[in-house]
């Protein structure tokens, strides 16, 4: 309970600078890279604190008309204290899809600098000369609605100076409610630390395969 409040007060003022979204195809399947994304600068401490630290990457693939599918993907990042090698689990709408062992803290930063989100669209039911954007929406460290619920209950009961004058934890209200507004759109899971891009319009027969 008191590492996510932390968090929260840690991301809550992290602006992030503009990154990019481009679309790959590799194995028939249509992906997503995100360059450039500005994490807060207190993540290579979390990073190797030897706690999970959690990427959750929503991509949203639409045309001019319509949305044409939507994939979730998580990547959790551990840091193994013992062995000093970083644990990386990606996950898609819940099923292992890659697993990976980095040495350094370097190398996350080389994996994060251009976070690949691979083969999540099958390519073979969209049309090759139809304009397509790629929408991501990067949270990192999110929390469900129900543990929100729980902090903003803990959060307003230690709010409240004990008898003696002994003061118990302040933070805003305004952290609170940044976050909570992002449930008003259905999300259930908000955090403090978010950003939404897209990429610019695109069409499968202009791209080229990757071999990964």
């Amino acid at each position: 309970m008191r590492r996510a409040i932390t968090l929260l007060l840690l991301l809550a003022n992290t602006g992030v600078d503009a990154a990019e979204v481009s679309a790959t195809l590799a194995d028939g399947k249509l992906g997503a890279r995100v360059d450039a994304l500005s994490f807060p600068s207190t993540l290579p401490k979390e990073l190797t604190s030897g706690l999970t630290n959690r990427i959750y990457a929503q991509v949203t693939l639409a045309d001019a008309h319509a949305n044409r599918g939507q994939k979730v993907v998580e990547i959790a990042i551990r840091y193994d204290l013992w062995d000093e090698k970083f644990s990386v689990v990606s996950t898609m709408d819940g099923t292992i899809a890659e697993s990976r062992t980095l040495a350094s803290l370097p190398e996350v930063n080389a994996l994060l600098a251009a976070l690949p989100l691979p083969r999540l669209f099958e390519t073979a039911n969209l049309p090759a000369g139809v304009e397509l954007t790629l929408r991501v929406e990067v949270l990192l460290n999110p929390i469900d609605r129900e543990k929100m619920l729980m902090i903003r209950k803990w959060v307003a009961q230690n709010n409240t100076p004990e008898v003696g004058g002994r003061a118990g934890i302040s933070m805003s209200n305004a952290i609170f409610n940044q976050i909570f507004d992002q449930y008003a759109d259905g999300s259930n899971v908000a955090a403090a630390w978010r950003v939404s891009i897209a990429s610019a319009p695109f069409r499968l027969d202009s791209l080229q395969h990757e071999r990964r």
